[in-house]
This record gives C-alpha cells, structure tokens and sequence, in this order.
C-alpha cells in the first residue's frame, strides 16, 4: 500500500502548494558511513575512487544498486526495499569498476589486483559487512598492501670495515592478492623483479636508524616450504669491494601492518637480525 506524503513550499512566493509523492510502506533507507584505518602510511592516504556495490544477502545475492564516487563521502544514504543487505565499498581501484561491476557477491569476492598496479601513496582499500533491514553500516577501508621498515642496522666488524652502499629488498612478494581478503593469503604467483631500496649512508661504527621502507601484498606463509615461500627481507652491500648478502626470513605479514626488522652485521656471512 502507498503512502501519501504532501510537500509544500514555494520560495519566490510564500505560497504553499501540495503535491502528493508515493513511497511504498515497505521501503526504507539505510545510512552507511565510510572511515580510513590505515597503518601503513605516515599521512592519511589519498582516495581518489570509491566504488559501493550493494548486494542482497539472500539467495544469489545479487546487485542491487552500485555507486561511484571521486571521493571519500562522510556517509550517503541507500533507498530501497526492507531487506538484508551486503555492502562492498573499494577505494582506488586501478581498473574501470563501476562500468561493469560484479553481478553477484561471490564474483566480488574473487576480484584481485596486482601489487605492481597499486601505490603506497594512493593504496587500493576495501570493506565490507552485511546490513540488517533498516539498520544503518559503517564501512573501515582498510589497504590490502603491507609494509616492511628497516629499524636499526649495525656494524659489529673491526678495523672500520664498512658496510658499503647498502640496499635492501624484498623476494617472494605476492604478486596478486584478492581484495576482500582478510586473511589466509598465499602467493600463487611472485614478483620476478624486486625492487631495491638504498639506505642513505654507508654503515660504520654507529648504528643507524635509517627507516628504510618496502611494501608488499600480505602472506601468511611464516616458513620457506615448497610452494607457499614466505617473504625475505635481504641486506645488500660492499665489505672489502665483495657483494655480500644477508637473508632474513619474515614471520606471517598480515595485511595492513608494519613489520620491523633489526639487523647486526659482523662480517661476511655473518649476521643476526630482530623482527618484531
């Protein structure tokens, strides 16, 4: 059955006028509001996207409605009929989402994005939760990427032997990760070419503290095993004009979170490292 709303107003006038709006009894509208946990960037991180895709929670949940925006609303308001939804909202997504979007709530939840198309500065987010007939959501964007930090780094050789040009680097990153994920990642695919980060200054007899940073898709793999390798975090530099390089095998790298890795060199072949 309709409802009859009247609605008056007539600002040049003062004259009220009556026009009659039909809304059925059954609808509704749902606020969803929108926040940014982001623990690997310094500054808050850039949305420059946002795409929500709203989903019903029954049957083959199928989309229901889809908006886009080219910023990160406070909140917006959802209009429809009384029923259980899903709410998928992702932020600066490096492909055209809105045109063509899932059409159902698995397929979003089998979207992936490549770790070479995403950027620290402008990390791709995502989240979602399930809305009860008339309630209102709160979405936490969260960045699907990680960080590694180099802390400190020591020289414990003799002689004012330094640690030459020093660089460090990531093996068996992620290629991929799917979006919604919050959890239980493994690589089915690896990054070919890490790229190397350069410490500002050669190591000598006073530790450093350079907060050298590298990114990655999480993996929960905590040991190097036959396919499911976990992620290395590996020092780079000159001692005596020889390249040595030290390997540091990286606990589970959750997403969203900073690992910190301390590392003490006494010679070639020779180190030790902290990772917390």
């Amino acid at each position: 059955m309709p409802a009859c709303l009247f609605l008056s107003c007539d600002k040049d006038t003062g004259r009220e006028d009556v026009e009659l709006v039909e809304l059925q009894v059954d609808s509704c509208h749902v606020c969803i509001k929108f926040a940014v946990h982001d623990m690997i960037a310094d500054t808050a991180s850039q949305v420059r996207s946002l795409d929500l895709l709203i989903y019903k929670a029954d049957g083959i949940k199928e989309l229901r409605d889809k908006r886009h925006y080219d910023f990160l609303p406070d909140s917006i308001l959802i209009y429809g009929p009384r029923e259980d939804l899903v709410a998928v909202a992702i932020a600066n997504y490096p492909q055209e989402l809105f045109s063509c979007p899932p059409e159902r709530f698995e397929e979003a939840e089998g979207l992936i994005c490549d770790f070479e198309s995403d950027s620290p500065g402008r990390p791709l987010m995502s989240a979602s939760c399930n809305i009860e007939q008339g309630e209102g959501a709160s979405l936490m964007l969260i960045p699907l990427m990680s960080k590694v930090k180099l802390g400190q780094i020591s020289n414990n050789q003799k002689k004012y032997v330094r640690l030459e040009d020093p660089r460090i680097y990531l093996e068996n990153v992620n290629a991929s990760a799917e979006i919604l994920r919050l959890g239980g990642f493994r690589p089915a695919e690896l990054l070919q070419a890490p790229v190397r980060a350069p410490l500002p200054y050669d190591i000598g007899i006073f530790t450093q503290s350079p907060g050298t940073e590298l990114f990655c898709y999480p993996n929960d793999s905590a040991e190097a095993t036959i396919g499911t390798p976990s992620t290395v975090l590996v020092l780079e530099c000159e001692i005596k004009g020889e390249t040595c390089r030290f390997s540091t095998s990286l606990p589970a790298i959750r997403r969203n979170t900073v690992t910190y890795v301390d590392i003490s060199v006494n010679g070639p072949g020779d180190f030790e490292s902290k990772v917390y």
